[in-house]
């Protein structure tokens, strides 16, 4: 019989299978080929969530307040998926068959799995084989052609090297280092292919985070840690009551940046009506995009030559909080925010190791870059962000001091 955690480490490595095999194959429609890699989907999904209800009374070790809110959340969950039921084996197939939908509601239950803290053993086995994976595809790069841009999915397994140079590149043992050293390299070369410019505002802030965290003066991290919380609260206020459209505006007159997100929040908040503004309109829900309509009629008119965008009907946005808005409404999108921020705010001022603390760190900057980019997936960013929640939350594990948490882990 297979052990638990084993059976939660095969569970991890299938979604990285899955990734892999998703960009490198691309199925299309319903045959073998779709059905060969979604069936590491299936596995993966059918480990982590054993695991997570054979462990479910690990919550006991969280405080009463995120145990409401965890529930909340997860039932709210529920509610979207069930919204868009039907009987159409296309819609079963898009709702549980793609990582953007169903599943992305329910990763919060992958919280579970971070509450003991020896699984970010696991976890490091998960990212490092991603990283092996990584590898091989980069053999492929050269023969790749996808009109001169790589699909996102190219960039899933990679992003979890920042993790790895939060918590510390020396911590590791040196073919870990080495590894790391190469997928960062590689991580490059495919943000710039996939022109995911949000990644290297991601670096950014991991290494900005890192640095300040070295600061010996106490009071100087505290107050720039709690500043870039109050900060964050302050500009998704504004965003979601004056518009995007006047920060982007305030923001363009101090730095020249290229703005890519306005017309997708202004889009989005046109489309809800005031009901589904605050309810979501489920995990198959979508809206109406004005901008890939004229995209369209100008692609045919000019005879379907260069980029044809997306299509106007979108049942994804690529915003972390308008895809919750979208799917669940000011409901989803609050829960989420008290979880995180206050996971946060307990990992920097309420630990006393620096492991919890780094993790807290990452929390803090998933929350922050869900403003502009990040939208829920199951993918490995996002299970690594349910698990460090739960690893912060739990009280036993901020309690221990640096040598007994790395001599668990490392």
């Amino acid at each position: 019989m297979i052990k638990l955690d084993n059976l939660l480490r095969y569970s991890l490595y299938c979604n990285a299978i899955y990734i892999f095999l998703l960009f490198i194959l691309r199925p299309n429609g319903i045959n073998f080929e779709k059905l060969f890699v979604s069936s590491f989907l299936i596995f993966s999904v059918f480990g982590i969530y054993t695991y997570v209800i054979l462990k479910w009374n690990e919550l006991k070790n969280i405080p009463k307040y995120f145990k409401v809110l965890f529930y909340l959340l997860l039932l709210w969950s529920g509610i979207i998926v069930v919204k868009s039921f039907s009987l159409s084996l296309q819609d079963w197939v898009t709702n549980f068959g793609n990582v953007y939908m169903a599943l992305a509601w329910f990763t919060p239950a992958v919280m579970v799995v971070g509450l003991k803290v020896e699984n970010w053993k696991i976890i490091k086995e998960f990212v490092f084989f991603s990283f092996l994976l990584m590898l091989f595809a980069s053999i492929l790069l050269p023969f790749t052609d996808d009109g001169g841009k790589l699909e996102t999915e190219w960039i899933w397994l990679l992003r979890p090297v920042n993790v790895i140079l939060l918590l510390g590149f020396s911590k590791f043992k040196p073919k870990y280092q080495f590894l790391t050293l190469i997928a960062f390299s590689l991580y490059i070369v495919v943000i710039i292919l996939s022109e995911q410019r949000v990644d290297f505002i991601f670096i950014f802030l991991i290494f900005l985070f890192s640095v300040i965290n070295r600061v010996r003066q106490v009071k100087i991290k505290k107050h720039f840690f709690k500043y870039s919380i109050l900060t964050f609260i302050v500009v998704t206020v504004i965003i979601f009551t004056v518009g995007y459209e006047h920060l982007s505006l305030a923001v363009s007159r101090i730095v020249e940046f290229q703005d890519s997100r306005t017309f997708l929040y202004q889009e989005v908040l046109t489309d809800l009506s005031s009901n589904e503004k605050l309810f979501g309109k489920g995990s198959l829900g979508t809206y109406y995009s004005d901008f890939f309509e004229r995209t369209r009629r100008h692609y045919v008119r000019i005879g379907e030559i260069g980029w044809a965008g997306d299509s106007p009907i979108r049942i994804t946005t690529e915003v972390g909080y308008l895809q919750m808005l979208l799917k669940g409404g000011y409901i989803l999108l609050i829960t989420n925010i008290l979880i995180t921020l206050r996971a946060a705010y307990l990992g920097i001022f309420k630990t006393k190791n620096s492991f919890t603390r780094k993790l807290s760190f990452y929390v803090l900057i998933i929350t922050i870059l869900s403003v502009i980019s990040f939208r829920p997936a199951f993918t490995p960013t996002f299970i690594i962000l349910w698990v460090a929640i739960g690893t912060i939350l739990n009280k036993k594990n901020r309690a221990m001091n640096d040598a007994e948490i790395n001599k668990m882990i490392f």
